[in-house]
């Protein structure tokens, strides 16, 4: 199971695979396993390769997930990142994610200040994939978002021009995308604020 989750397993996993809790803190005691930073009952696989960038996105996500194994989670997700996570977890833009952010079909208690769950009764099918092993946001949602939330029209600009540049959007995708909030941001029409964002045309 560790394999599948980057070295970690959450306390809850383990009481599935049989692991008392006193045999987990045997593994802690002894050093096979450690506890990870912020994730209560989140566990990591001592040795197994670290990503300090994104491992306490991972730990997070799994820590709301309880018992339910990776594949569970990941046929029919009832967890999806989304907003700045999405974008930094796929390298795009410079954004700083200075919170966890998920898109929840249910109302959970993480008991954390540093994650924020935007609660939806459906995920749509089409507006997720799967990314480094974690459901997110598809590159066209996580811009729907960003411009949603009133994000900086430059960090937006910078998050579509890197999207393009790794092939994961295209041109005529942004203008329904932006449609929407093209008065918002101060332009006339779609496709004037898509020359912007795409670095084509200048602000007026």
């Amino acid at each position: 199971m560790t394999g599948e989750q980057w070295g970690m397993i959450t306390a809850g996993q383990a009481r599935r695979l049989g692991v008392s809790r006193q045999d987990l803190n045997r593994l802690v005691d002894d050093g096979t396993l450690a506890v990870v930073d912020q994730a209560m009952r989140v566990y990591r696989l001592t040795g197994a390769p670290e990503d300090p960038d994104l491992d306490p996105l991972r730990a997070a996500w799994l820590q709301l997930g309880g018992a339910q194994s990776w594949h569970e989670r990941t046929t029919v997700p009832n967890l999806v990142i989304s907003h700045r996570s999405a974008a930094h977890l796929r390298g795009l833009g410079g954004l700083i994610p200075y919170e966890h952010e998920f898109y929840a079909t249910t109302r959970l208690r993480p008991r954390r200040d540093d994650i924020k769950l935007r609660v939806r009764s459906q995920i749509a099918p089409d507006s997720w994939e799967i990314w480094g092993g974690l459901p997110a946001r598809t590159v066209p949602a996580i811009i729907d978002d960003l411009l949603a939330d009133g994000e900086d029209e430059s960090a937006v600009a910078q998050v579509v021009q890197d999207a393009l540049a790794l092939g994961l959007l295209r041109d005529e995708a942004l203008t329904s995308i932006v449609g929407p909030y093209t008065v918002a941001y101060g332009h006339t029409d779609p496709g004037e604020f898509v020359q912007v964002l795409t670095g084509k045309g200048a602000r007026p």
